[in-house]
Order: C-alpha cells, then structure tokens, then sequence
C-alpha cells in the first residue's frame, strides 16, 4: 500500500518563503549597523558619562592629567641654613619640652657647698729664677660703685629676608582654587604663527627674520601704560608642567604678566594657544646647566660648558623647535655657562632668530653678541613663605624706581600668586606700571623694540641682582 504527503497534510501554519537574496543583504545589513556602530556608540557614551559623574573629569581630560606629567624628576633645592648666604634672619623658635629642661639641670654642676674641702697646700718657697721673670703689679684704679654687670657686646647679624613669619603665619595655607579668576583677558595679540618667520628643520620650525619682523616684535603684547612711569616685568617659568598651576596662571594673572613655559611640558601648543588668547605673551624656558651639576640636573636639552659650540647650537635649536609664537628665551640663572666660550655664541644664535632673552650674565657682552635683552633684577619666592615674599617685592620696587624698569623671576606657586595679585592692586599709588617682558629689554643699537626702555635710561650695572 503506498502512502502520500503532500503540503496540505502539514499540521499549523504554511512555511513561508525564503526571502530574497536581496532582502538577506539588507537585514545583515541593518543588524551590522545597529551591533556594531549603535550598540558600541551608546555603550561609549554610558561608559562617558559614568566617567564623568564619578570622577568630575571627562576621559580626554584624564588622560592629558596622565600625559601632561612632569618629563624630569628634580630634587628641591636644599633649604637655606643659618650657615648660608642666604641665612633667615628670623627663625621659628625651638621647641623645648620638660625632658629637655630636666635633662639641663642634670647636666648644671653641684654648689659649691656640696664640694668637699680640699686638703691645705704647702707653700714653696719662691726661687729666684722666679721671682726675676715676673713683672712688677700694675696699679689699678680705684674701685667705684659697683652696678649691673655689662653684656659682653656681640656682632650684629646681617639683615637678611626672614624665611618664615616668627610667630607662625596665622593666615590660611593659599591654594589655586582661592585666587579670584581675571573677566579681562582679552586675545589682544596678532595671529600666530607667521609662515615667513618660521624656516622648517630637523628639530621643527625654527623662527627667523625675514622683510624686516622678528618674532620678538611680531608675537609680543603691546604695550599701554604710561611710558614715563617705571615698569615692572614679571615673569613665570616652568609652566607646562604642572595642570592647575599652568591653569592658573593663565586665568587668575594679569595679562601683562608674561607666561614661559618649560620645553619639556606636554602639549606644549596648546598651552601656548590658551595663553595667547587669554592676552599673556609667552616665552620657553632655556635650560642652562645648574651650578651643582651633575647632582643637578637639568634634563636632555640643557645647554652645558662642557660642549662644543655645535653641540650648544644644536641643543638651542632643539628647544626652540618644540612649538611657536613665543617670543625669545628665558634663562637659567646661576649657570656655569654664562662665563665659559660658548656664552657668546649662544647669545648670537638667539639674536639671528629674531628672538629677545632674560636671565644673567649679561653684564660686559658685546652689543655685537647680546640680543635684545634684560637683566633679572631678583626672584621673589626664593623662600616661598609670604614674609619673604613680601620683602622681597619691596625690593624689586626699589631697583624698578632707581634704574626704570625691573624683572622679576617667579615660579608657579599659590603663595607667590597670592601675594602677586595683593601686590599689582598698589601699583597706582606707587607709581609703576606692569609691562610685558618684551617692554623692558634693551633693544639693539639703531633699533627699537615695541615700548621697550630707551639704552640710555637702563643702568649697564643692572646685571642680575639676585642672590
């Protein structure tokens, strides 16, 4: 017997139709966008914003936090010491306690009551020889009223700058997030970077001089104040390093507070970028070899007395290659370098870019050598502590007034900017004036720089000042 199926004998529903080739394509189609470019996009966005909520910070964010980290490790600089040059003249009082004292009065020696009585000596005869070799008594004066014994007089110590307040400071310890942000920062400068001042290198863009501009002129900030009043520049270095501090002086400053970054900071165009549009010209820092080289060093690019003058010129043509717009150079102080062969070389490579320098070992360079330039009258936060801040503030005044202008070197510290900010508020009552850098160097012979002070009202002796 033979048994049949066909389709109509299927319990449930009739298979439907295999789609199209067509139709296939466009279904793997539409899931391929929605699983692999939807689902991913909405996840990223949640993974964003959970980032966001817990942290306060987006990931773009923490990773420049991670990349933008210090490129060098430096010890600090030893703290002065009583000993020094430098000493403190105030000292924070020594702190005593009862085992200390206890331990005094242990060490005090017994009465003399409690001395026992020493055995009776018997007396020699004198010899002869003796009695000879001994000069006759002096007669003294007659004995007067006896008073209060005298003080045997001492040395007076030097006056010095106190290194910390000698009874405690009794204001809060500043912090960044304390200082008042600017509403008046302005993009008051010209467009950066020029093409025909840049020449392109191994090292990157190099500035030049071309149709008669120079970057020191082209990228500087102008300058506004009165032209007869003494000017004060003050710079900051070693930006680029640090986050908040670099933040801060960008935002919380004065615009004519010249900003110089380090050339080993990450993402160093950006930060220049913020800070020209926030009003501040900007430099680089020159790394020179410090004075307790090799146990300080000054990272790959430093310039040492140990080089030939190829290798000094190379090393200075790799700082000025790690970004642009800036307007010359400001150097370390207290180097080696400033006395050796290659200073003048170094100094002559700056001028033919175009480029202006701060820093010392200026005093007794040739004009043919020395670019457009000025002296660092002194460093404020030496000992950064608000008292010597203070002191030392005054004294940069002091030299602004004797010789019409001054510079000042300061670090990126929430004291210093504290006391920076209380100090520009008394400017008008002083009679000086804030200036960008570029409006205090002396200008080459025949030339003249943007508000720059004339050769003839700047001091030759005001070499660098600081201690």
């Amino acid at each position: 017997m033979a048994i049949r199926l066909s389709p109509s004998d299927r319990f449930g529903p009739a298979r439907p139709k295999q789609a199209g080739l067509l139709t296939r394509l466009k279904q793997k189609a539409v899931a391929l966008l929605v699983y692999g470019l939807v689902l991913p996009a909405a996840l990223l966005a949640l993974l964003w914003a959970g980032v966001y909520v817990v942290t306060g910070d987006t990931p773009l964010e923490l990773l420049e936090d991670i990349t933008s980290q210090s490129l060098i490790d430096m010890p600090m600089p030893p703290r002065p010491g009583g000993d020094l040059a430098n000493a403190p003249l105030m000292q924070p009082p020594a702190h005593t306690n009862d085992s200390d004292v206890k331990m005094e009065k242990s060490a005090q020696p017994a009465p003399e009551a409690a001395k026992a009585p020493e055995p009776p000596k018997t007396e020699e005869a004198p010899k002869a020889e003796d009695h000879k070799a001994e000069p006759p008594p002096a007669e003294l004066p007659p004995e007067g009223p006896k008073g209060p014994a005298l003080a045997t007089p001492e040395a007076a110590p030097p006056i010095q700058e106190p290194l910390v307040p000698p009874g405690g400071d009794p204001l809060a310890a500043p912090a960044f997030s304390k200082l008042p942000t600017r509403t008046d920062l302005k993009a008051l400068l010209s467009p950066y970077p020029l093409p025909e001042l840049l020449k392109t290198s191994p090292n990157g863009p190099l500035p030049i001089t071309a149709a008669g501009k120079e970057a020191r002129s082209a990228y500087a900030r102008p300058f506004a104040g009165d032209a007869a009043m003494p000017r004060i520049a003050v710079v900051v270095v070693g930006l680029g390093l640090s986050k908040e501090a670099t933040e801060s002086a960008i935002i919380r400053l004065p615009p004519e507070v010249t900003l110089s970054f380090s050339p080993y900071a990450a993402n160093l165009d950006g930060w220049i970028k913020r800070a020209r549009s926030a009003g501040h010209e900007v430099m680089l820092d020159l790394p020179l070899e410090p004075p307790n080289y090799p146990a300080h060093d000054s990272g790959t690019l430093s310039v040492l007395s140990s080089q030939t003058p190829l290798e000094v010129v190379s090393h200075l043509e790799a700082v000025l290659g790690k970004t642009t717009g800036y307007i010359g150079l400001a150097g370390s102080l207290r180097s080696p370098v400033t006395t050796g062969p290659q200073w003048p070389i170094l100094l002559r490579a700056i001028r033919s870019r175009g480029l202006l320098y701060l820093g010392d070992g200026l005093a007794g360079v040739s004009q043919s050598d020395a670019p457009p330039s000025a002296s660092v009258t002194l460093v404020p936060d030496e000992s950064p502590f608000r008292a010597a801040i203070d002191v030392r503030l005054s004294r940069l005044l002091s030299a602004a007034a004797r010789d019409q202008s001054a510079v000042a070197y300061v670090s990126p510290l929430p004291v210093t900017m504290e006391r920076l900010l209380a100090w520009f508020d008394s400017f008008p009552q002083r009679g000086v004036v804030l200036a960008p850098a570029s409006a205090v160097v002396r200008p080459l012979p025949g030339q003249s720089s943007a508000g720059a002070i004339p050769p003839s009202s700047l001091d030759e002796s005001h070499g660098a000042k600081h201690e």
